[in-house]
């Protein structure tokens, strides 16, 4: 809305559907549920030996969770990550009011984020090349190991020929592929956008982030809390159908949420570890106010990035004390990520979800392992009825240095 200059209907987008398959399940309404509950999906890690790592939990996917799954059996023996998305995606669609003839598949897209990709099945055939032989590794596993498999396997398997992208990175690209998607639909390139990200952890994985010491050796993940020690590692995957105003207007359909505006950046400091006045994030803040012509006193809850480290929470005290300025200790904020661990790409659509319950009336994600506050932050401690939510921030500070945000706003 740069200017001053009022968006149309043709330029607004918001959510029609959304889907996820979390540490909680497959669906929206247990995320959700789970989070305003203060329910934790933090258990120790059962399906792999972790005896020689420090941290000995995660938030996994439950094992029940793809009972849902329809089709053939191709998606049944499909990677994780395929089939977690491939349920958001069915959920996000039905929500939407989804049908044969609802769009021209010519101008349906996909545009997915993801920060391992495929890491699951890539440690499947180095395994199998280690212990066995190469020739008994099967070759189209090869073919699952790029980044664009999953949403390749989304446009086949809905028969959408319109734009499709699958980007990496790092723990912000779900912000970038909102961005992307809403310059998609701005220009007319597009009547329906799949936007959505996915991320799992496996043995590697969380050993690799054990060894380098970014997960707790005491299990617990407190974000802002003085006692935190690195993060509990997530995992799932979450979509959101995008439409303009007007199209999803034409075709009767209901909008969830608006999302008024969207913020990217780098902070162009160093990899590993946070600018540490928070400078990307700050930025990508920023830009996400201006772009909803919103001022920091409008915002009325948000969905933070901390992880329960250092830098990170640090970071983003510091960028949002620059932003919000003295909103910063009074609007009622919280990160998932106590409750489910960092699920990396996964979690920027686990935030944005959280927003769109928020503004829809739901109840406020709580912040867990909260007992020794380092911060002077108006965090949600405890299960609470709130004012009504507007309009509410969603963030993310990735490790390499992408930032993301985007403001939603109630209909």
């Amino acid at each position: 809305m740069a200017g001053g200059t009022r968006m149309t209907d043709e330029m607004r987008v918001v959510i029609t559907g959304m889907g996820a398959v979390s540490p909680y399940g497959a669906g929206v309404p247990p995320l959700l549920d789970a989070l305003a509950e203060g329910r934790s999906a933090i258990r120790p890690i059962d399906d792999f030996d972790v005896s020689g790592c420090g941290c000995k939990h995660g938030a996994r996917v439950p094992r029940g969770s793809l009972s849902a799954l329809t089709g053939s059996n191709n998606l049944r023996r499909a990677p994780r990550g395929t089939q977690y998305t491939m349920l958001a995606t069915e959920e996000a669609l039905q929500m939407a009011g989804h049908g044969p003839s609802t769009w021209n598949p010519e101008r349906v897209g996909v545009f997915l984020g993801t920060y391992r990709a495929m890491a699951e099945v890539s440690q499947d055939i180095w395994h199998r090349i280690i212990t066995s032989e190469p020739r008994f590794v099967q070759p189209l596993l090869f073919q699952e190991t790029v980044t664009n498999a999953v949403a390749s396997a989304l446009s086949i398997r809905w028969g959408w020929r319109g734009t499709n992208y699958a980007i990496s990175a790092g723990n912000a690209c779900g912000f970038q592929v909102l961005a992307l998607a809403a310059q998609a639909l701005r220009s007319g390139r597009a009547d329906a956008l799949i936007a959505g990200t996915f991320d799992l952890f496996t043995t590697a994985t969380h050993f690799d982030m054990d060894d380098i010491g970014v997960l707790s050796d005491a299990n617990v993940s407190r974000p802002f809390d003085t006692r935190r020690d690195g993060y509990i590692m997530g995992e799932g995957a979450a979509v959101v159908v995008l439409e303009t105003l007007a199209s999803a207007r034409a075709r009767g359909a209901t909008p969830l949420a608006e999302i008024a505006g969207l913020g990217v950046a780098h902070d162009g400091h160093a990899f590993g570890i946070h600018h540490p006045e928070g400078r990307g994030l700050a930025s990508a803040m920023s830009q996400a106010l201006r772009d909803a012509e919103a001022s920091p006193e409008a915002v009325d809850y948000i969905a933070a990035a901390s992880n329960s480290t250092q830098s990170l929470d640090r970071a983003e005290v510091a960028a949002l004390k620059t932003v919000m300025g003295a909103a910063a200790s009074t609007v009622p904020l919280s990160s998932v990520k106590g409750l489910m661990g960092e699920a990396e790409s996964a979690s920027d659509m686990f935030n944005l979800l959280a927003c769109v319950g928020a503004v829809r009336g739901g109840g406020l994600p709580v912040q867990a392992g909260i007992e020794q506050p380092e911060f002077e932050l108006n965090l949600v401690r405890q299960p609470r009825p709130h004012r009504p939510v507007r309009t509410a921030l969603a963030h993310s500070y990735s490790f390499g240095g992408n930032a993301g945000a985007a403001l939603v706003r109630a209909l």
